[in-house]
């Protein structure tokens, strides 16, 4: 990162260089009333919680900079490159923002009360009440009161792994959404669910009338709309190894699961060999996981990926299902790890719910009978 040269009679206290910024933040500093950065590079800087109010930031670039809470009143972000940013909650009072890249940040939450937002382009930005902006639409309008943006519907049951992919990724994007659930009671035979999913299955996403189906399609549909936070990798073999876990989790895991998951369901007893293969393909599955992460804390990157979402929610119910985690520690400390993230915390099924769900599997097999 860059620094901004110091003039020799600069006021006790100033801040004139990135180095000395990052290097007071590491110390758990927080609170900046002096920052004089113009064209400062602090491209892709960990600053959450920080106070830059009535900072001199112009022509800075904070690209891909995390900055969720920072209190930027005041300040002078004039020209300033914030593209992909991470500003989810920060605070814009009376800042100047005049001809500003904030092209696809994160504004979820953000204050943006009086700031001054002339010619500042905020194209496939994520507002501060959850919309996104058109990429097509003039960024120079307030963005608290555009009316180009767009809601998103998920039809989804709380027990669906499927529907949960889309579900953590809308909020690990920030995204704001509505649930619509469906009680898969035959509620996905109607006409106007089928009208959306001809082939009666959830997830679906309606993105202001377009219509996604297929879990991995709207994954993927999310990050080529919301490209930040990225939840793919750019690197060629990373990207090959996120790919790899999800195609692995829907061809290989899953479908070795169904006899594991009627089991523990209740739904049918099933005989012991049938027990023991299915085992053992989710064996022969979990170590190739246990390999594909090596020291790395999520699946082809050092932060959450698609592979981590697809993976994750399907991996978790193992234990449930009579295969225990111990014998793959890397795997065991990833999900873990994921249980820690507020994305899964939101969206993890009550027992009020699976056991409500059991039951009505009973009865409508019941009814096949």
């Amino acid at each position: 990162m860059g620094e901004v040269e110091p003039t020799m009679n600069a006021p006790e206290g100033e801040i004139r260089s990135v180095e000395e910024l990052l290097r007071r933040y590491a110390a758990g500093e927080r609170d900046f009333e002096q920052v004089r950065l113009s064209q400062a590079d602090l491209h892709n800087a960990i600053l959450h919680g920080i106070d830059l109010s009535e900072a001199i930031l112009n022509e800075a670039n904070l690209s891909r900079t995390d900055l969720r809470g920072a209190d930027f009143s005041w300040a002078d972000l004039s020209q300033a490159n914030l593209c992909g940013a991470d500003l989810r909650g920060a605070i814009f009072t009376r800042a100047d923002l005049t001809g500003a890249n904030l092209r696809r940040a994160n504004l979820l939450k953000a204050d943006l009360s009086l700031a001054k937002l002339d010619n500042a382009d905020l194209s496939e930005a994520i507002l501060p009440d959850g919309m996104l902006q058109e990429a097509s639409e003039s960024a120079s309008e307030n963005p608290s009161e555009s009316q180009t943006s767009t809601r998103l519907k998920l039809y989804y049951h709380p027990i669906s792994a499927n529907a949960r992919r889309v579900w953590i990724a809308l909020f690990e994007k920030g995204l704001s959404f509505e649930l619509k659930r469906l009680e898969l009671n035959g509620d996905q035979f109607q006409p106007e669910f089928v009208a959306l999913n001809p082939f009666h299955h959830i997830p679906v996403l309606d993105d202001n009338g377009f219509i996604v189906v297929e879990s991995l399609a709207i994954l993927d549909y999310l990050e080529d709309k919301v490209p930040e936070p990225a939840l793919m990798p750019r690197d060629p073999k990373s990207r090959s190894i996120v790919r790899m876990v999800e195609f692995l989790t829907a061809n290989e895991l899953l479908p070795h699961t169904k006899p594991l998951t009627r089991q523990m369901m209740g739904l049918a007893e099933e005989d012991e060999a049938t027990i023991d293969r299915a085992k053992q393909q989710v064996a022969t599955v979990l170590q190739f996981f246990e390999a594909q992460l090596g020291d790395s804390p999520y699946f082809g990157s050092d932060s959450l990926t698609l592979a981590d979402i697809v993976a994750g929610t399907a991996v978790l119910w193992l234990p449930h299902m009579g295969v225990p985690l111990e014998d793959y520690p890397r795997v065991k400390a990833w999900c873990d790890r994921l249980c820690e993230r507020d994305s899964w915390k939101q969206t993890q099924p009550s027992l009020a719910e699976i056991e409500a769900f059991k039951s009505q599997m009973k009865t409508l097999l019941s009814r096949d009978r």
